[in-house]
C-alpha cells in the first residue's frame, strides 16, 4: 500500500485531469518498474525507448513530466534534455534526468543542459515518488499563485469605479519618471536645436495632457533682448506670434528665481493680480496659457515654457508642476549645448572655408565654385526632406569636395591644352588626397565619402574607385549632381556658361548614367519652383582670356 505522504496533490484535486510523465529508457525492465510505481500513485503514464521517440511522442502529446534516460540510442539524454529546453512550447515540462552513473560530473552536465533533478541508478521507486511530488508541489503553488492572481484582477475590475482611477494615475507618474529620463537623455544627445525645442514641446503637451504649450526663447544668448515664440502646439500661430517678452520687462523679472532659490513654474492666476504685469499676463491668457516656467541656464533667463490647460480641466497637481520644472531644466541643459555646438560648428566652417579658399586662389576663375556647389546640394538635400545632420554633412562634403586639389601642382590645373597621362592620373587623385586630409578630424571626418565618391558615376564609370548605382551614398550623388550643374552653369575662361535650360537638358540626358536619376528629377523640380536659384559667378571673360585651361578637368 502506497503511503499517503507520496500520494501526488493532484489526487485531491476532484475533477482535475491526471497529471502525464512520459518515462524514457531503453531497458524494457525498468519502464515497467516506473510504469507500475507511477500507475498506482495517479499517474497516467506514456513510454519511450529512444531519444528520437521521446522527441516524437512530446510533439504528439505534451506530458507534464519526462523521466528521461542518460544513456539511450541515437539521441542521448542530455541531446534531448537541451531539445525540449530549447523549445518555447517544452521549455516549460520539467525532467528528471536518470544515469546508471555517480559521477559528479555527468550530474552537472545533466542539470547544465536542463534538468530539474538528477537520479542515479539503482534508485527506489519511493525516492523517485519523493522527487515527482515535490517537482508538481511546486507547479501547483505556481498554479494557485496564478489563480489568487486572477481573483485578485477580478477583485480589481468590481470595483473599477475608484481603483482604475488611482492605479493609472500611479502607472501615469512612474512612466512618467521613466519617460523624464529618457527624455533628458535624448534633449542632451542632441544638438539641433530646432529639434530640441519640437521635442520638448511635444513631451510637455503629451506627458502633462494640455491642450497647448509654447517655447519663449532668446535669439542671442550673448546679448538677449527680447524672447520671442519659438515653437509651440495646440494655439493658433498668429496668437503666439504676436507675444514677445523683453528680456529686462517686468514679466521676465517676476518669473525669474529669487536668489539661491529654484526655478518654478508659475500659475498666471498669481501673477494678474499686480497691475504692472497685465500687459503680459493678458496675453498669454487669451491664447490659452495659464503656467509660465522660466527656463534657466546659469542663472541667466534662457527661454519661457508656457503651459496651457490640462484636457481633463483639471487643476495640475504637484507631480505636474515637477514635471514641468524638470522639463525645463532639461531644455535649458539641452539648449546650452546645442548653442555651444552651433558655436563650435560655425568656427569649424570658418575654418573649412578659409582653407577652400586657398584651392579657389590657385584659379581665380572658379572663385566661388564651392560655396555654389554647397549651396545647390543643400538645396537639393531640403528638397528631398533631409534632417539636419545629414545636410549638414552634405554642406561639409561639398564644401570640402575639391580640398584635395592643394596636392595638385598649379602647372598641371592651369596647363594650356591636352594633359598627359600621369598628369590626368595626378588630378584624378585628388579626391582620394582629399579624404585621406579629412582622417582624423572628428568634425570633418563624416564628410569623407561625400570628398571620395563625389566623381563616381551610377554606370560604374567614374573614379577613384569605380563604384556603381547603390554602391554609391545619397550624400555623394547630390554633391556630384551640384558639382558638375555648378560647372555647366559659371562662366569659364574657354567657354560661357550654359543657361539653366541648357543645363538641365544635359543632365538629363546623362541621367541614369553620369548622374542619379532621382537627384536630377529633384535639382529640376527645385530649379523650376524657385526653392534653388541659379547662381552666376561675377567674373566675365572676353574672348582674348578664352583659352583652354585644365583645372575644372576633374569636375
Amino acid at each position: 500500500m502506497t503511503p499517503e505522504s507520496l500520494k501526488p496533490a493532484l489526487e485531491t484535486r476532484e475533477g482535475k485531469q491526471k497529471r502525464t510523465i512520459l518515462v524514457v529508457d531503453d531497458d524494457r525492465r525498468v519502464v515497467d518498474l516506473l510504469q507500475i510505481s507511477l500507475s498506482q500513485n495517479g499517474y497516467r503514464v506514456t513510454t519511450a525507448s529512444t531519444g528520437e521517440e521521446a522527441l516524437e511522442a512530446v510533439r504528439r502529446e505534451t506530458p507534464d513530466m519526462v523521466i528521461l534516460d542518460l544513456r539511450l540510442p541515437k539521441k542521448n539524454g542530455y541531446e534531448v534534455c537541451a531539445a525540449l529546453k530549447s523549445s518555447k512550447e517544452t521549455s516549460a515540462i520539467p525532467v528528471i534526468m536518470v544515469s546508471a552513473t555517480a559521477e559528479v560530473d555527468a550530474r552537472l552536465q545533466g542539470l547544465m543542459h536542463g534538468a530539474d533533478d538528477y537520479l542515479t541508478k539503482p534508485f527506489s521507486p519511493k525516492e523517485l515518488l519523493i522527487k515527482v511530488r515535490r517537482i508538481f508541489e511546486r507547479m501547483e503553488k505556481a498554479e494557485v499563485l496564478s489563480t489568487k492572481n486572477r481573483e485578485l484582477e477580478t477583485e480589481v475590475a468590481r470595483n473599477r469605479e475608484d481603483l482604475v482611477v488611482r492605479n493609472k494615475e500611479l502607472r501615469f507618474q512612474v512612466f512618467s519618471l521613466e519617460t523624464l529620463m529618457g527624455l533628458t537623455h535624448q534633449l542632451n544627445s542632441s544638438l539641433d536645436l530646432d529639434s530640441l525645442m519640437g521635442t520638448v514641446i511635444l513631451s510637455v503637451v503629451g506627458q502633462l495632457r494640455v491642450n497647448s504649450a509654447c517655447l519663449f526663447l532668446t535669439d542671442s544668448r550673448e546679448n538677449p533682448k527680447r524672447l520671442d515664440a519659438w515653437t509651440f502646439k495646440g494655439v493658433k500661430e498668429e496668437l503666439v506670434r504676436s507675444i514677445t517678452f523683453a528680456y529686462d520687462d517686468d514679466f521676465a523679472h517676476a518669473i525669474r528665481p529669487v536668489d539661491g532659490e529654484e526655478a518654478r513654474p508659475i500659475r498666471l492666476q498669481d501673477l494678474s493680480e499686480d497691475p504692472s504685469l497685465e500687459h503680459d499676463v493678458g496675453p498669454l491668457y487669451a491664447a490659452g496659457f495659464t503656467l509660465a516656467c522660466p527656463v534657466m541656464m546659469k542663472e541667466k533667463l534662457t527661454a519661457i515654457l508656457a503651459v496651457g490647460e490640462k484636457v481633463s480641466g483639471q487643476d495640475f497637481q504637484s507631480t505636474d508642476l515637477e514635471m514641468v520644472k524638470a522639463l525645463s531644466e532639461s531644455a535649458g541643459i539641452a539648449i546650452e549645448n546645442a548653442r555651444l555646438f552651433k558655436d563650435l560648428q560655425d568656427t569649424y566652417l570658418a575654418t573649412v572655408r578659409v582653407l577652400v579658399s586657398t584651392i579657389e586662389a590657385k584659379d581665380p576663375y572658379t572663385h566661388g565654385h564651392t560655396e555654389r556647389v554647397a549651396q545647390y546640394a543643400v538645396g537639393i538635400a531640403r528638397a528631398m526632406d533631409f534632417g539636419s545632420d545629414e545636410i549638414q554633412t552634405i554642406q561639409l562634403g561639398a564644401i570640402l569636395h575639391d580640398i584635395g586639389k592643394l596636392h595638385t601642382s598649379d602647372s598641371i590645373l592651369h596647363k594650356p591644352g591636352a594633359l598627359t597621362d600621369e598628369e590626368w592620373r595626378l588630378v584624378k587623385a585628388h579626391p582620394v588626397r582629399g579624404a585621406q586630409m579629412l582622417q582624423g578630424v572628428k568634425f570633418l571626418e563624416k564628410a569623407t565619402d561625400l570628398v571620395r565618391h563625389h566623381h563616381e558615376r551610377v554606370d560604374g564609370k567614374g573614379y577613384p574607385d569605380g563604384l556603381r548605382g547603390d554602391e554609391i551614398t545619397i550624400g555623394a550623388k547630390i554633391v556630384n549632381v551640384a558639382d558638375a550643374f555648378d560647372a555647366m552653369t559659371t562662366e569659364r575662361p574657354y567657354r560661357a556658361g550654359l543657361t539653366i535650360e541648357q543645363a538641365v537638358d544635359q543632365m538629363q540626358q546623362k541621367a541614369g548614367t553620369q548622374f542619379a536619376a532621382e537627384v536630377v528629377e529633384v535639382l529640376v523640380r527645385a530649379l523650376q519652383d524657385g526653392s534653388i536659384q541659379l547662381i552666376r559667378n561675377p567674373t566675365v571673360f572676353d574672348d582674348s582670356v578664352r583659352a583652354t585651361t585644365s583645372f575644372d578637368r576633374g569636375q
